[in-house]
């Protein structure tokens, strides 16, 4: 069951405030983590393989003064807010759905 998804991001500088708009919140999980490896590219311009754990994306996303997910409901069309705690757990549920 596709949901519409809002992800709203901003770091620590106000002119870093910026959304992004998913078909589902699986994809938005997928857009966290493409930020984390694009962040950690930047980082180590020269390392051809970086690792990390869910434990450091977890970390990424708590460094960021804001963020939180909008999930629209199929019943009545409103959008369901959603913390850091609930993106994390999604995350996570998600990252262990792609292992299998």
């Amino acid at each position: 069951m596709a949901n519409h998804t809002i992800l709203l991001s901003q770091s620590r500088d106000k002119s870093t405030r910026k959304y992004y708009d998913f078909e589902t919140p699986e994809l938005a999980m997928e857009a966290i983590v493409r930020m984390y490896e694009d962040r950690l590219k930047s980082l180590n311009p020269n390392s051809q393989h970086i690792n990390y754990h869910i434990e450091d994306l977890n970390r990424f996303i708590d460094n960021h003064t804001d963020m939180a997910a909008l999930v629209l409901n199929q019943g009545p069309l409103t959008y369901t807010p959603h913390d850091k705690e609930w993106i994390k757990k999604k995350l996570y549920t998600h990252l262990k759905s792609l292992a299998k």
